[in-house]
């Protein structure tokens, strides 16, 4: 009996001491050990995509990963397309010494035609959803202050400032504050900044037809898009007046009591403006005894924007 539980203690000792063995080794060389030995030496990339915008067939989603901003040498993970929910689920093994440094995920759209050029590169005014790695685990975003999200809000202001004031003041939209109670009107957009390849985009939807206000990345400027406006300068902020050129089927100017404003998330395809809107984040319908001047709260329609995790797995025993 003696001798077994000899036998036993030698044995879990035997075992400390081989643990300890490893531990040295690996405190020592580091990666070398690993890189030179019959471990599995492997880690595994997995990464979760969720609610996408809409691209066309000839674009698709590429995710990169690189050391830092700084010096950021991008190493293409993987290019696939979304679901029809807007959905990516990817996982891949590649060797460890690929994945040890890596502190940065990016996503960009890019042309599919592109993709296996020689000259195929990373480009930030691609990036649509970035995160930083850390403890192995990564967060995606739609831009650098994306938990701004969880506190955004819209007003909205019936006015027509291109074609002179006291005329047709029905029939424009700014995203605009304060028109009546200020000396001047504030930004009636709460919204964070975004990466380059996204864009809000203001909409009226009219007798059933989509009509856009333009696409804009800072909410406290001038949009991209003046061409139903008239002559005259707008507000300094996203809006348009609906006074020229209408869209097949309607009529301009015209009295927006009724309708719908929506202000929706974008690819940014290098486009001014769209035909319908993608992921709509706000909307509201025009009192039917509206007033212009007065701002008009909107309603938080979509909490899901884009966005994803990752997950970064190191396999060195089978």
């Amino acid at each position: 009996m003696k001798n077994k539980i000899k036998i036993k203690k030698a044995f879990q000792m035997k075992k400390y001491l081989i643990a300890v063995f490893l531990i040295l080794i690996i405190t020592i060389t580091g990666c070398d050990y690993f890189e030179n030995s019959d471990t599995l030496n492997t880690a595994s990339l997995e990464v979760n995509l969720t609610g996408l915008p809409a691209i066309p067939d000839t674009m698709t989603f590429v995710c990169w990963y690189a050391q830092d901003n700084t010096k950021f040498k991008p190493i293409r993970a993987f290019n696939l397309d979304a679901d029809a929910n807007g959905n990516i689920y990817f996982k891949s093994e590649q060797p460890l010494g690929h994945l040890t440094n890596a502190q940065i995920l990016k996503v960009t759209v890019d042309r599919k035609a592109a993709i296996n050029d020689s000259n195929f590169t990373f480009s930030s005014a691609r990036v649509i959803l970035s995160g930083r790695i850390k403890n192995a685990n990564c967060t995606f975003d739609v831009g650098e202050r994306a938990e701004q999200m969880n506190n955004i809000s819209a007003v909205y202001t019936l006015s027509t400032p291109t074609n002179g004031t006291g005329t047709d003041e029905l029939s424009g939209v700014w995203f605009i504050d304060s028109l009546l109670t200020a000396a001047a009107p504030v930004a009636g957009l709460k919204l964070p900044a975004l990466y380059s390849g996204l864009r809000y985009e203001g909409w009226v939807e009219i007798n059933g037809t989509y009509v856009s206000t333009g696409r804009f990345s800072n909410p406290k400027a001038a949009d991209l898009f003046k061409g139903y406006s008239s002559t005259s300068a707008g507000y300094p902020f996203p809006g348009e007046d609906f006074l020229l050129n209408a869209p097949a089927g309607l009529t301009f100017p015209t009295d927006l009591s009724g309708q719908k404003v929506l202000v929706s998330l974008e690819w940014n395809n290098g486009k001014t403006s769209g035909n319908s809107p993608a992921i709509v984040l706000f909307s509201a319908t025009v009192p039917n005894s509206a007033q212009s001047g007065v701002s008009y709260l909107m309603q938080r329609q979509n909490n899901s924007v884009p966005n994803g995790t990752a997950v970064i797995k190191v396999d060195l025993f089978e």
